[in-house]
């Protein structure tokens, strides 16, 4: 194959004793800073899931507060980045989109853990992430076998003030001064469940995925209207946790 010089006279890309002259090499483009800058924001927010706030950010990539705010207010607008109930920047939906190209995204690799757990005890299991606001079941399995069970629509949210999955999900975070003794008591036992505190009659057991915030905020839970289901399910429900979790943080 031939490369055509700039003035069209076919001459050979190849120098040498072959004959012919160089092909005209065109200057190469310099790198967008804008670019550059903003995925240096969003690396540093996506190696810290639980979120950077701005100062934070120009700490880590060197950039002024000023730029930071400005490209991280464009990566969220454009769903790259969330903003917490605190302010910060955590990694926003696109970004989590853009990594399941590349491999199966936490919800998939979870999907089949959460049908064995309702499968085998008769509820329904449930991966919650939270938002700002709530926590949101990204993936959910009902039982096959069951004639009657507590039912969970993915996307389905749940206030943060109450329950078993926001408590766990905290407790999967570093420990803070102001965690209530609920959330200590969860971190120290891996799990922790609820009766009745979102829908009457319920009971429930959440399992995080993190250990002291080191993967994403987010849990494994499993809701029946059986208490003694929930009791059998508690260490299958610390598995397909821990089980996330390796996989969040891949091989080693």
């Amino acid at each position: 194959m031939r490369a055509e010089a700039a003035n069209g006279t076919g001459s050979s890309a190849h120098g040498g004793n072959g004959g012919g002259g160089e092909a005209v090499k065109r200057p190469s483009q310099p790198p967008s800073q804008t670019l550059v800058r903003g995925l240096a924001v969003l690396r540093a927010v996506a190696h810290q899931p639980r979120g950077l706030t701005v100062a934070e950010i120009a700490a880590r990539t060197g950039l002024h507060r000023t730029v930071v705010h400005r490209l991280a207010g464009t990566l969220a607008a454009e769903g790259f980045l969330a903003r917490s109930a605190d302010g910060a920047y955590v990694p926003g939906g696109e970004l989590h989109t853009l990594a399941g190209t590349t491999r199966p995204t936490l919800a998939e690799f979870v999907q089949p853990l959460l049908q064995q757990l309702a499968d085998r005890y008769g509820g329904t299991a449930i991966l919650f992430f939270p938002e700002p606001d709530c926590v949101v079941a990204v993936a959910t399995a009902v039982p096959r076998n069951a004639d009657y069970h507590l039912a969970y629509r993915k996307g389905s949210r749940q206030p943060l003030d109450r329950g078993a999955a926001p408590c766990a999900i905290r407790a999967g975070r570093a420990a803070a001064d102001d965690d209530p003794e609920a959330v200590r008591e969860a971190r120290r036992r891996g799990w922790v469940t609820s009766h009745g505190a979102v829908e009457p009659g319920a009971h429930a057991v959440a399992a995080p995925l993190a250990r002291g915030g080191d993967v994403q905020d987010a849990c494994v839970m499993f809701v029946s209207h059986r208490q003694d289901r929930v009791d059998e399910a508690t260490p299958d429900v610390v598995s397909a946790a821990g089980a996330a979790r390796a996989f969040l943080l891949g091989p080693r």
